[in-house]
């Protein structure tokens, strides 16, 4: 089963590192609190219409782009987006992302 709120969230983080732009910016530009900004992406909020809309206009995105899910990452999104996950990783993870990186390239 797929989960919209983890999609839209992977979606939100590729929007805004193309963009250049801080979830903190994005926060601003919506008038929200930074956190619910964090749980959106994160994919353990899913925001209300109103909430869409706005994020589409501070975006300057059209509506499906939002919603493109397979959508195929560059090498740099990549990256940066398995920076981000194991900078937030606990200890026993990054050692584990380690190994399976490691056996890769080994």
């Amino acid at each position: 089963m797929t989960n919209l709120r983890k999609l839209l969230g992977r979606r939100l983080v590729e929007i805004l590192a193309n963009k250049k732009m801080k979830q903190r910016e994005l926060a601003d530009k919506l008038d929200m609190d930074p956190q619910s900004v964090s749980r959106m992406v994160s994919g353990k909020h899913f925001p209300k219409v109103e909430h869409l809309e706005k994020i589409i206009d501070a975006l300057n995105i059209q509506p499906e782009e939002l919603f493109t899910f397979s959508h195929v990452a560059d090498d740099k999104e990549l990256i940066a987006d398995i920076n981000r996950l194991i900078t937030n990783a606990p200890s026993a993870k990054i050692r584990m992302a380690h190994k399976i990186i490691t056996a890769l390239f080994e």
